[in-house]
């Protein structure tokens, strides 16, 4: 199975993509691998924005890239008409070379992919916008206005899941691992055809 994975800023996708892999499912960390397309891509990068989004080592700086790119949505089209190739291209080697027969694929940005219809079904993360405000707070170190600006930043995402043509289960993380654990669990038997977890997943 080929499940895609995504949710929202601070939502707990990435908690949800440890739980799998301690059920044995593979994972793609569509993230991670768009650190490696940036790195391919820099020199034209650095081009589009300037020398002054590297770090003093020469790599990327991504919170300065992120913090031009999405001021500006021209320049965010720009900057991900050079890096998105490259990103789509790695994750079609993962689909090429894993052989796992259960697959995920974590990504933010899960309903961009041109491999998101191949997909059997797509776990959609979502939670309190006041826990994700306490997460970012204390991974991240924002203020309660940089996240809710982050948050809305990425509504245009949820607006494209409509052109998805498979099942979306949406997966609440509102409480405890545990909770979420089992939350999963029902979600993975209803996506196995059990009807006994037709609505238990929520």
């Amino acid at each position: 199975m080929l499940l895609g994975l995504t949710g929202g800023y601070c939502s707990g996708k990435n908690l949800v993509a440890r739980l799998l892999a301690e059920r044995g499912w593979t994972t793609c960390d569509v993230d991670v691998l768009g650190h490696a397309a940036l790195e391919r891509s820099l020199p034209a990068v650095v081009e589009l924005l300037g020398p002054g989004i590297l770090k003093p080592d020469g790599g990327p700086d991504r919170r300065a890239i992120g913090r031009r790119v999405f001021a500006d949505p021209a320049l965010l089209a720009r900057y991900e008409a050079l890096v998105h190739p490259v990103l789509f291209s790695l994750v079609d080697e993962v689909l090429r070379d894993s052989g796992a027969k259960d697959l995920c694929l974590n990504a933010a940005i899960l309903y961009k992919l041109p491999q998101t219809p191949r997909c059997d079904a797509v776990l959609e993360v979502r939670s309190p916008v006041w826990t994700r405000i306490l997460r970012g707070r204390a991974r991240d170190g924002l203020s309660a206005a940089a996240i809710l600006d982050r948050i809305r930043r990425q509504k245009p995402l949820w607006e494209r899941r409509s052109e998805y043509p498979g099942p979306v289960l949406i997966l609440r993380n509102s409480g405890s691992e545990a909770r979420l654990a089992r939350r999963l669990d029902a979600a993975l038997r209803r996506l196995e055809g059990d009807p006994a977890s037709q609505a238990s997943y929520h």
